[in-house]
């Protein structure tokens, strides 16, 4: 038995990070793994072969848990269909969009829909009675555990937040507030516990209050204990007006009642803080929100004390002044020894001055900071990675930058990624292009743990962590690495949002660090603001395209922005957007700059977000970018509008000469079908790509559907299906 289990959390550990767990509770205690409280559990999910060997050999192994959310990638809709008709009636109705992705069944009966984790959203613990969310900080027992099984082997989906939305309004709300994991860091304590007072929005300020709970200190610099933490929040829970039972929303917050003990051990871990005591009396009015109203009182009662500042005076200058190095004294030595360059018109005029030095002429200068803004999910990475490889083998042009000189190493810090996706990102873009060899990338991703330039300190003030920049400074130093980049920016910084200007700075200076010291040149990822209500070209080489302070603009040598591509033309236009909804056209993304330190600004450069092929057994394609004219990219919409109009015509003629069932043998197809206008030639790959673009969603007529489709199976075992299916 504990060979079998072993080699399936082998099997699953391969995809995903696994834990053993027994009777739905983690099987090894935190006392026997030598760890602290709130380091246990599913927080020793991993995927490395030694240490599944290891948890899965143990006597009280009997089941393999995937954690839900970040560590995944995952997010499980539950469905306990024994509850009552209500579910199976939920179920019924939402079958459309749930038949579409992984469906597991549990020993119980219920169901687990897995979907891609959305990354930035908060999620309720329910979308509607019986039907649970597990997302971060839960887990779900996966097959071959006892009583689970495979019920739909499909690839994981994108969850529709059309579907948040719809359970929001079916509790109460409007629907038009999706929460992103953001939003309550900007917002005052009294603001987030009205939120809860009122049940506008529970978890999200709950959350947001624990993370800030650790940093409240007294004027001894002690911490709070985790018992005085729970019970501040509790008593803030129980002023809820969804505390009382028949409230829409009182499931919802019984349940995150309940998890208000795991906010706070994540609290403390993430700010490393350890106990203090308070009073009853402190308590009571902290719990009363007195002390979240009045944020300011309790943060200067917690900062460390620093004593009365007097005002400095000219005489306090001129002390200072008279210390310095004799500023008159024109000798080489004092020239080399002072921060300040004096020179004159008539020496500039006679001397030959160095050029820039460029990584990437017109682009990327030595020892700068350049940023790289845009929307969300609009291709940074993808594109940070063609850069890297391109970089890597000397040759930029590929990607419609100038042509470079040598090879380049550079470092990568992802925050957000894990090392190995970064690792088939890169892969994917060799493969792209043939590449055999070329410089060393170093990758830092989110597994070795988030790394921040600013930090806050025991004193609950930004400050720059000397400790990580030496790590870094050390790494390109070492690599020789001509560019380090950051992916993304936010993540770089303690401060509670990015219009921090004191923050901004700190980040400044940290990266001017890096630079003065490695000679590297420094790229940041950046997100642009979310301008809903403007097409989503909008920030094509804006200066406001960089989201929060000024300040992070200002201190930029280069900026670029990333943004979907859509024609200039009016009526083109219009059309775009209608086949943008349609057809998914933000597969097209353009580069521009936005502000640029010497010389003409880069050309705009188009690119087309297509799909890498891996190697057998490496999983799906990866996107990565293809360089195209803009004539291409506005051809694209007369192609797939053809295609379209084909559509209709040709599913009539599959269904009646095809037949109904699942046509695996696509030569087969061909054969009959050849003869027919519209149909492509499918003995081909680019055939059938085609047939896949006009059926990949079922095509509905009145005789039936269509769907073409990819089996399960990977590389070679993969092969290409016809679904018909007769009305």
């Amino acid at each position: 038995m504990t060979k079998e289990l072993v080699q399936a959390a082998l099997d699953i550990g391969a995809v995903y990070p696994v834990f053993p767990t027994r009777n739905k509770k983690p099987a090894i205690s935190n006392k026997e793994l030598k760890l602290k409280r709130g380091d246990g559990g599913f927080k020793i999910a991993t995927q490395d072969r030694d240490k599944i060997i290891e948890y899965f050999s143990h006597k009280n192994a009997e089941d393999i848990s995937v954690p839900m959310g970040p560590m995944s990638g995952l997010l499980c809709i539950d469905l306990d269909l024994y509850k009552g008709d209500h579910v199976v009636a939920w179920w019924e109705d939402n079958k459309h969009w749930l038949e579409n992705t992984l469906c597991h069944k549990s020993k119980n009966g219920g169901l687990h829909y897995f979907f891609e984790w959305p990354d930035g959203i908060r999620f309720p613990s329910t979308l509607a009675a019986g039907v649970d969310v597990k997302g971060h900080g839960g887990f779900v027992v996966f097959p071959p555990s006892g009583g689970y099984e495979i019920l739909a082997n499909k690839k994981v989906q994108s969850f529709p937040i059309s579907v948040l939305k719809d359970a929001m309004i079916a509790k109460g709300g409007t629907g038009n507030n999706i929460v992103y994991l953001d939003g309550y860091n900007t917002q005052t304590d009294q603001e987030l516990i009205l939120s809860i007072q009122s049940a506008k929005e529970i978890y999200p300020a709950l959350r947001s209050l624990a993370f800030r709970m650790p940093s409240r200190r007294q004027e001894n610099g002690h911490y709070l204990s985790l018992e005085e933490m729970r019970t501040i929040l509790e008593r803030i829970m129980d002023t809820s007006v969804a505390q009382k039972a028949g409230h829409p929303r009182h499931e919802d917050w019984v349940d995150r009642r309940e998890k208000i003990t795991g906010l706070i051990e994540s609290a403390i871990i993430k700010e490393r803080g350890g106990d203090i005591r308070l009073s009853q009396i402190e308590i009571d009015a902290i719990s009363q929100g007195e002390a979240f109203i009045e944020t300011q009182k309790i943060l200067a009662s917690s900062a460390l004390p620093i004593g009365p500042q007097r005002e400095t005076t000219e005489q306090d200058i001129e002390k200072l002044v008279a210390a310095k190095t004799d500023f008159t004294n024109n000798s080489d030595n004092a020239k080399t020894l002072k921060k300040f360059a004096r020179t004159n018109v008539g020496e500039l005029v006679t001397i030959k001055l160095d050029p820039i030095k460029w990584v990437v002429p017109q682009m990327l200068p030595e020892m700068a900071t350049v940023s790289l803004a845009g929307m969300s999910n609009v291709g940074k990475t993808r594109w940070i990675a063609a850069l890297v490889v391109s970089l890597s083998v000397g040759d930029t042009r590929r990607i419609g930058l100038p042509k470079i000189s040598e090879k380049f190493s550079s470092v990568w810090i992802a925050n957000e990624e894990r090392t190995d996706d970064i690792c088939r990102r890169l892969k994917a873009v060799a493969l792209q292009h043939g590449d055999k060899k070329g410089a060393d990338i170093s990758i830092r991703g989110k597994g070795a743990g988030m790394l921040r330039l600013v930090a806050m300190n025991k004193a609950n003030l930004l400050e720059i962590d000397d400790k990580n920049i030496a790590s870094l400074v050390a790494e390109i130093r070492d690599m020789k690495a001509k560019v380090c980049i950051f992916d993304p920016y936010v993540t770089l910084s303690d401060a509670a949002n990015e219009n921090d200007a004191a923050s901004a700075a700190m980040l400044t200076k940290a990266f001017l660090l890096i630079t003065s010291m490695t000679g590297a040149a420094v790229i940041h990822a950046h997100h642009t603001p979310k301008e809903r209500s403007k097409d989503n070209d909008w920030v094509r080489g804006d200066a406001s395209a960089w989201r929060g302070s000024g300040a992070i603009y200002s201190a930029l040598d280069c900026g670029f922005t990333l943004s979907n591509w859509m024609p200039r033309n009016k009526e083109q236009r219009s059309a775009w957007k209608k086949q943008f909804i349609e057809d998914r056209l933000s597969r097209f993304i353009v580069l521009d700059t936005g502000k640029i330190r010497e010389g003409e600004a880069l050309s705009p450069v188009i690119m087309e977000l297509v799909p890498q092929q891996m190697e057998d057994g490496e999983g799906d394609p990866i996107g990565v970018c293809k360089i195209i004219t803009e004539t291409d990219a506005n051809n694209a919409l007369l192609n797939t509008s053809i295609e379209k109009l084909g559509s209709s015509e040709l599913a009539l003629e599959m269904i009646v000469r095809l037949g109904e069932g699942t046509h695996k043998n696509m030569s087969d197809a061909h054969r009959i079908m050849k003869d027919f206008i519209g149909w492509p030639d499918t003995t081909k790959r680019e055939g059938k790509e085609k047939l896949k673009r006009m059926f990949g969603d079922t095509y509905a007529t009145e005789k039936g559907s269509v769907t073409v489709h990819l089996s399960d199976g990977r590389g070679r075992a993969a092969n290409w299906n016809i679904v018909i299916v007769e009305t």
